[in-house]
């Protein structure tokens, strides 16, 4: 048995999965040809597990900026709690999203409560700061500190994330640095090409910021779990064997959004010529990034056999 019980799934304990919660037993008990929607792929694999891995990320960014509060570090973690802000409101309301979906018509009914949870979920992308207000405040804060390493301050996370991925070759550290070079690529790209004058620009590079970030962070919190060095208040939901392979999927994820979209948005402000963009394409280490791919259905696989409580047996990491 992996993870927890369903039992433990309670709407109080952890208020960011309350729609999913809904969801997952809802599918077990929801036949359609011939068999309950929870072995299905086109439910999970579309409305639940892409969501359990965003929900993870953020848990991870607000757990690491938490410990690193509670551990009296000093300076300003402005930017931290933006990136968890954004990252964990984004999640939860995608996820209240999927699981209207993922109820069909029940979803709009008051007895499955999913359609209030998203009305309640909503407005967290909206008060406090908006998420548009959080891609622009991560944008700048670490545009400033792209400027002051002179372009390494991702590059240097990136082997870092490489070093953790010599210890642990399972929790997708590989991938997340791969992430965060694209990253510092792409910001001195937006640099010399002076991009930042547009104001999507930044709200994009805020977006790539925290996702590479995150990505960083869960594969740093799937090797702690590995290592039994978990804060005794970090949530018990999953093990190290299933938050590696949520780490392995989100990194994916991060990756082709950074690499992909830096080179959408980049060629789209007019700073690459056509002979250039494969090119730009190799500095951004796409074809690595597209080589990390294989195994992303498997790990998806694997994750659902664990929220099902269905026997399951872990995917082996790839390596770019």
């Amino acid at each position: 048995m992996h993870g927890t019980g369903r039992a433990a799934f309670t709407w109080g304990a952890n208020p960011e999965w309350a729609a999913l919660d809904r969801a997952i037993p809802y599918s077990t008990k929801r036949i359609q040809a011939g068999g309950p929607l929870s072995e299905k792929q086109g439910y999970t694999h579309k409305l639940i597990v892409p969501h359990v891995a965003h929900l993870e990320a953020g848990r991870a960014y607000i757990e690491e900026t938490a410990e690193r509060i509670d551990g009296g570090q000093e300076g300003n973690l402005k930017t931290e709690g933006a990136i968890a802000k954004y990252m964990s409101t984004e999640a939860g309301n995608a996820a209240a999203e999927a699981a209207i979906q993922a109820l069909g018509g029940y979803g709009y009914t008051h007895e499955y409560m999913v359609e209030k949870i998203k009305r309640d979920v909503r407005i967290t992308t909206i008060y406090e700061g908006t998420s548009e207000i959080m891609e622009m405040t991560i944008s700048r804060d670490r545009w400033q500190v792209h400027l002051k390493t002179r372009g390494q301050y991702y590059h240097d996370q990136a082997r870092t994330m490489e070093t953790l991925h010599a210890q642990h070759a399972n929790v997708g550290a590989d991938v997340a640095a791969l992430a965060l070079h694209a990253l510092a690529e792409a910001m001195e790209k937006a640099r010399t090409a002076r991009l930042t004058r547009h104001q999507h620009m930044l709200l994009r590079i805020g977006e790539w910021i925290a996702y590479a970030e995150s990505a960083a962070c869960l594969a740093r919190r799937a090797a702690r779990a590995a290592e039994g060095k978990l804060h005794e208040k970090a949530s018990p939901r999953f093990d190290a064997t299933t938050l590696a392979a949520l780490s392995r999927v989100f990194a994916r994820e991060a990756a082709l959004k950074v690499g992909e979209e830096a080179l959408r948005w980049i060629s789209g402000a007019g700073a690459l010529t056509e002979a250039e963009i494969p090119g730009f394409s190799e500095t951004l280490r796409l074809p690595a990034i597209h080589r990390t791919q294989p195994g992303l259905l498997a790990d998806m696989d694997f994750i659902a056999d664990v929220i099902y409580n269905r026997a399951a047996k872990p995917a082996a990491a790839t390596t770019a």
